[in-house]
């Protein structure tokens, strides 16, 4: 991090203090370390579309060396945190089959119901609720802004080592991965595994953020990393690659059940994040022919724009 170039105001920021630390941006990769160039490096400016925080707009820009999307522009994350409307979901029927699908990613790598798992950044603990009702018994999640009394409580990291741990949608959060990536191989077992999950910078496009509102979730997605450079981040732990899925888990064949179909729901409502975590609104859905095309079609128009990773830990 360091101070904005002299011409950095001829870039507009968002004027509330609650949003922006104005004293410091991202302005070099924390992959590679380029400087940013105004002159050569790809910007947009992103709205947040979290409907607390609709109207904010955020810089984002690529890394024309390593190819990783970085926001420029560094936010106070508790404040954003404290909206998120993530805290609104319930684990119905929709989220148990994606959930099902999720699951069956770990059962590839051999997963029983007695095994340790964690889910690292568990938001309310929806996917360890639906293990839970699988007869999985030893789950346990945890979330850093979850509330102390709830999913909050560090304390279930003593109950490691565990033998497989679900990081999905986290890495891109934080601000050293690297660091997330040491803690999470001190609470892997020997031979264990760890999915990693996040959007694929590769296939994203950040001057469309339309296209790539969830993708790009700005200012929550601090850092978006290519598959070269996140396969790279798990060697460097010394695990080795075992898997790799090129659409997200939430990304299914099914009539409706695919992202191409929720982007354009969303689209059909105000745009936000916040819509997902709502009732559906089956009657606006079913009198929309665009809704019904990607229902239909859209698993197979897939932008392919998130990725995940299964890893291994050596014995």
């Amino acid at each position: 991090m360091t101070q904005p170039p002299p011409d950095a105001k001829t870039l507009p920021i968002p004027t509330d203090p609650a949003a922006v630390r104005i004293d410091r941006i991202r302005d070099r990769c924390n992959v590679c370390d380029h400087a940013f160039d105004e002159s050569q490096d790809t910007i947009a400016r992103v709205p947040c579309h979290v409907r607390a925080f609709a109207g904010r707009r955020f810089r984002l820009w690529r890394c024309r060396s390593c190819n990783t999307i970085h926001c420029m522009d560094v936010v106070d994350l508790d404040h954003y945190y404290s909206r998120y409307p993530f805290t609104e979901a319930r684990l119905d029927l929709v989220w148990r089959i994606f959930y099902r699908n999720l699951a069956r990613r770990f059962l590839r790598h051999g997963m029983t119901r007695s095994h340790r798992f964690l889910d690292y950044g568990c938001a309310n603990g929806l996917f360890c609720m639906a293990l839970r009702e699988r007869g999985f018994a030893n789950v346990f999640g945890y979330d850093p802004y979850g509330a102390p009394e709830k999913t909050g409580d560090a304390s279930v990291l003593d109950a490691g080592p565990f033998d497989y741990i679900l990081l999905q949608d986290v890495i891109e959060h934080v601000e050293a991965p690297d660091e997330l990536l040491r803690k999470m191989n001190a609470l892997l077992a020997p031979g264990g595994h760890i999915l990693v999950g996040t959007p694929n910078a590769d296939r994203i496009d950040p001057t469309r953020p339309g296209v790539f509102p969830n993708e790009l979730h700005a200012p929550y997605h601090l850092h978006i990393y290519p598959r070269a450079t996140l396969e790279k981040m798990g060697r460097d732990q010394r695990w080795t690659p075992t898997a790799f899925y090129d659409r997200s888990y939430h990304d299914r064949p099914w009539f409706g059940m695919n992202t191409r179909a929720a982007k354009y729901y969303q689209s059909m409502k105000d745009g936000s994040f916040d819509v997902f975590f709502q009732p559906f609104d089956l009657k606006a859905a079913l009198l929309s022919p665009g809704w019904w095309f990607y229902a239909l079609f859209g698993y197979w128009l897939s932008f392919k724009s998130d990725m995940s990773i299964v890893f291994r830990k050596p014995n």
